[in-house]
């Protein structure tokens, strides 16, 4: 498929069938899989960690508030936008809890936004010791995934546009999720399923919902090693497992300057690279922002897709018994 036909099918907001293959081709897969991707991949991910993971939730005994968004290949009209904003507070020494919500949306139309899906989500998460430098959590999650898939109240440029005919999905689910992560002053080791929709097989021409609601697995790993009194090299890897789909994995490196300035490089086995940065603006608030470049459509045609976040974190003085602090 040449690039000039690639620009014709973005431009295009009234052919629906165009619009069609501009959905599909912003996942990379057949409309019959295109709802298995339930959350926008982060370049920054350690900034809403406790999305990616509940067990996170409290580990350094103080509340925060996370949000990021996230344009993916910002070139493109109509390219996937991600929004997430995640909450974190320690109850005691051994529990915290969490709340998150998830926004993912696809294309921007006259009427629609064609694809849309979200999650709201509530944590609870425990916390153990288990030795002087291994400390365990736990986290389960509960909550509402929502699916908007509406191709109908697009504009049509044909009248009676076969593609508009049953490409009308919606519905609400419960959610569970959970995770386990092991981590000590200068290590980490996570796994978790972020979140599963119970959704029961429903064949809707030919579009299995129950199988298409399916969630991922993500594992995370990694360390911190000091240098000096202020440096620290940081190498974090994090792998998405996705049911029927190929396995997507990151590696990240970065420089930190005590607690001040995080400065990163981060390769995705897609083919894409980012730049990657977080600045503390004072004792409360940070910063965050990514870059990522690469190419798509069998390396011929270039997107970038940028970060922005900020952080809201206050420290619990009361808390007598404070969980190391970490980098990750």
């Amino acid at each position: 498929m040449s690039n000039l036909k690639l620009k014709e099918m973005f431009i295009s907001s009234l052919n629906i069938k165009s619009t069609l293959v501009v959905l599909t081709l912003c996942f990379g897969m057949s409309i019959q899989s295109l709802f298995s991707q339930q959350a926008g991949l982060l370049s920054n991910y350690d900034l809403v960690s406790s999305i990616q993971n509940p067990a996170y939730n409290g580990i350094n005994r103080r509340l925060q508030l996370d949000a990021v968004s996230r344009i993916q290949w910002a070139n493109f009209p109509g390219s996937p936008t991600y929004t997430g904003l995640a909450f974190q507070a320690p109850v005691n020494k051994d529990f915290a809890i969490g709340a998150n919500f998830q926004s993912l949306k696809v294309g921007e139309f006259k009427f629609a936004s064609p694809l849309n899906m979200g999650s709201y989500s509530l944590d609870l998460t425990y916390h153990k010791q288990l030795a002087k430098n291994v400390f365990v959590s736990a986290g389960i999650r509960t909550g509402v995934f929502s699916f908007n898939m509406r191709i109908s109240q697009l504009v049509a440029s044909e009248i009676g546009d076969l593609a508009q005919v049953g490409n009308d999905y919606s519905f609400n689910s419960p959610m569970v999720g959970g995770g386990i992560m092991l981590y000590g002053k200068q290590y980490f080791i996570g796994m978790s399923m972020p979140q599963f929709a119970l959704v029961n097989d429903r064949i809707i021409d030919n579009v299995n919902l129950g199988y298409n609601a399916r969630s991922f697995y993500l594992v995370n790993i990694g360390y911190v090693q000091p240098i000096g009194d202020y440096f620290s090299l940081k190498t974090t890897v994090q792998t998405r497992i996705y049911e029927g789909l190929p396995v997507v994995y990151d590696v990240n490196i970065y420089a930190l300057y005590k607690d001040l300035l995080n400065i990163g490089y981060g390769y995705r086995n897609t083919g894409s690279h980012a730049l990657l940065a977080r600045l503390k603006v004072n004792d409360y608030f940070y910063v965050l922002y990514s870059y990522e470049f690469g190419k798509i459509y069998d390396e011929q045609t270039p997107f970038n897709a940028t970060e922005f976040g900020l952080s809201y974190q206050l420290d619990f003085d009361r808390q007598k018994k404070k969980v190391l602090p970490r980098h990750y």
